[in-house]
C-alpha cells in the first residue's frame, strides 16, 4: 500500500510541475499565447485569407454548380463523394492527390477555375488540396469552407454514386 502511495505522490509531483512548466512557458512565450482553446469554426477560413486563397459563399457556389465554369474538386474520402456531393464535382480525395491527380489534370489548365470543397468548417483537406493545386500551377482557386455540410443543410440538391 505504502509504495502505491509514493508512486501516486511522484506522479502528482510529475503532472503539477509539467502543467506548471507550461502555464509559465505560454506566459513567457514571445509570440504571444498559445490558445488553450481553438474555435474551429473559422480555422479553415483564416488559413485560407492568411495564404491569399480566395473564399466562397453559399450563394457563389449555387452561381458556379450552376454555371458549370468551374472544375469541382470534393477532397472527401471517396466513400464520402458516392453517399453525396455537390452536382458535377468531381472527387479528388486530398489523402489520395498524389496517386489521383494524374486522372483529373487532363481536364484543367493553370487558369482553369476551380472550386475545392470538403465536408465543412471543420475540415482542412479542401484547403490542403488546393495548396496543392497551387503547387501544381493552378491559379484561379476557390475554397467553399463551408462544405458538404452548408450546402447539405440549405437544401441544396445532392448528387450519389460516381460522376459520369
Amino acid at each position: 500500500m505504502r509504495d502505491i502511495r509514493s508512486l501516486a505522490g511522484g506522479l502528482a509531483l510529475i503532472v503539477g510541475v509539467a502543467v506548471a512548466a507550461a502555464v509559465l512557458a505560454n506566459l513567457l512565450r514571445p509570440s504571444g499565447r498559445i490558445a488553450w482553446v481553438e474555435d474551429w469554426s473559422h480555422y479553415i477560413e483564416a488559413r485560407a485569407l492568411e495564404a491569399g486563397l480566395p473564399l466562397a459563399d453559399l450563394p457563389a457556389v449555387e452561381t458556379i454548380v450552376s454555371n458549370g465554369q468551374h472544375v469541382v474538386f470534393d477532397a472527401r474520402p471517396e466513400a464520402d463523394y458516392l453517399q453525396g456531393h455537390l452536382p458535377g464535382a468531381l472527387s479528388l480525395p486530398y489523402t489520395e492527390v498524389e496517386d489521383r491527380f494524374e486522372d483529373v489534370q487532363w481536364r484543367l489548365t493553370p487558369e482553369q477555375p476551380v472550386l475545392a470543397y470538403c465536408s465543412g468548417t471543420e475540415c482542412d483537406e479542401s484547403f490542403l488540396l488546393s495548396q496543392f493545386l497551387r503547387k501544381q500551377g493552378f491559379t484561379n482557386l476557390l475554397l467553399f469552407a463551408g462544405g458538404f455540410d452548408a450546402w447539405q443543410k440549405a437544401g441544396k440538391p445532392v448528387e450519389k454514386g460516381a460522376a459520369p
